[in-house]
């Protein structure tokens, strides 16, 4: 009777002691708000089904995130998501005045194209591909790179979207000016934008002004200010020659009447897609549902996709990133890695939003990346023109706090240089630098 209670209590100091052992271990590996290390989803790159726990997501987006959401919650049951609705426009803002308020931000936060540069710059969100995160960048294509790491070298989220950018065009007006309408032989016609300004010329004329290639300066400067690979600002010293060389192929644009005038997003550039008046515009990914097909309802076989001059773009996207004060990391990585960094959230976000995921993964068989012939475009299947012909040839530039305001001037001074055939490059240039130093003074223009 004796040995056997001493047996009793040999086990049971046993257990009791494993159970201490791993209720220490569990709350060393949670330290700082940190994911679990191990084999904790974010050491791993994938997460248990049985994951739980709250994500806040401020967005503007809720609609397509609910879409994504529904499938995220089949794998993932236990992980509540709580989307707070915020524009675009005001989101930056928000997330600053939130940080001078010293109030919380969300567990995932995101960051717009134009603004994305100045949001790494407030330093709040996570490395993810640092420990214990430890995601590969080598899983991104390589254009993606420059758009979501900081100056120093964080990746610090992942893209919502590939957002290639390409040419839209009016197939009749293509091929009475060009004759033809077939989007590889005009990408062959336009090698680069000397040629394309020269074909300009041609249309104009031949019209008698009444037909331009583009519908305004900014259509172009959309195009070519997101193209090449070298930043408008590096540090705080601007690229002259890079900008000089922008607007003096804008300017060259202007003089041959390459363009409208129309003023991008103005009432009369929407209400060209209707007319024949402007063969080419600006393209992204999102922009036949968003963009072309609203302005051009009643069409149907009207519009082509081509490759630009000199190659595809990247038109607009967003980051998705983790706020480095959340206390959600672990549910908030499995929410971010599985939507946007898993061959799962990929087929997800294509079969639901229409959005190519930019992973390598993903492009390992394009024979499956086909939406099916669009009469809307002349049959032409347009995901597997983004992934066959644009998403290849795109290079981007890396991001900067300044890219915001770069926009806003370089806009400003179009308008006037669209008006003003007095106004050239250098003035440009000039107009340009001044606007943008009013914000930051410690820019130097060499």
């Amino acid at each position: 009777m004796k040995a056997n209670k001493r047996s009793k209590a040999s086990v049971l100091a046993l257990a009791l002691t494993l159970s201490l052992v791993l209720i220490l271990s569990g709350c060393g590996s949670s330290k700082n708000n940190e994911p679990s290390n191990g084999s904790s989803p974010a050491a791993s790159g994938s997460s248990a089904p049985s994951a739980s726990g709250n994500v806040t997501v401020w967005g503007w987006d809720k609609g397509g995130s609910d879409k994504l959401l529904s499938e995220f919650n089949k794998v993932y049951p236990n992980i509540k998501v709580n989307y707070i609705e915020v524009s675009a426009k005001d989101y930056l803002k928000k997330i600053q005045t939130s940080i001078a308020s010293g109030s919380d931000l969300p567990d995932i936060v995101w960051a717009e194209a134009a603004f994305r540069g100045a949001m790494y710059e407030l330093n709040v969100l996570e490395d993810i591909s640092a420990a214990p995160y430890n995601f590969d960048k080598g899983n991104l294509l390589d254009f993606e790179l420059p758009l979501l790491t900081n100056s120093k070298g964080e990746l610090l989220g992942l893209e919502q979207s590939g957002s290639p950018g390409a040419l839209a065009y009016k197939r009749g007006l293509a091929k009475e000016y060009f004759g033809t309408d077939d989007p590889d032989q005009l990408a062959a016609m336009f090698p680069d934008w000397s040629a394309f300004v020269e074909k300009g010329k041609e249309v104009s004329e031949k019209s008698g002004g009444k037909v331009s290639m583009l519908g305004s300066l900014m259509d172009a400067y959309t195009v070519l200010s997101n193209q090449g690979t070298t930043a408008i600002v590096d540090g705080t010293k601007v690229n002259k020659a890079e900008v000089l060389k922008l607007f003096t192929d804008l300017q060259a644009m202007r003089d041959s009447k390459t363009e409208a005038k129309l003023g991008m997003w103005s009432p009369s550039w929407n209400a060209s897609y209707s007319q024949d008046n402007v063969i080419f515009y600006p393209a992204a990914s999102w922009s036949p549902e968003f963009v072309i097909k609203p302005n051009d309802k009643d069409s149907t076989g009207r519009w082509g996709l081509m490759v630009p001059p000199t190659g595809g773009y990247s038109y607009g996207g967003t980051t998705i990133g983790i706020w480095k004060g959340s206390k959600n990391k672990d549910a908030a990585w499995t929410y971010l890695q599985w939507l946007y960094g898993s061959d799962e959230g990929a087929k997800a976000n294509l079969e639901l939003l229409n959005a190519i995921m930019p992973l390598k993964s993903v492009f390992e068989d394009t024979s499956k990346l086909s939406s099916g012939e669009d009469a809307f475009f002349g049959g032409q299947d347009l995901t597997k023109f983004w992934v066959d012909k644009v998403f290849p040839s795109i290079k981007t530039k890396p991001v900067t706090k300044y890219d915001q305001d770069i926009y806003s001037a370089s806009e400003l001074v179009l308008q006037v240089m669209a008006q003003d055939a007095k106004f050239d490059a250098n003035k440009a240039f000039e107009k340009w630098a001044e606007e943008l130093a009013k914000n930051h003074p410690e820019l130097t223009f060499e």
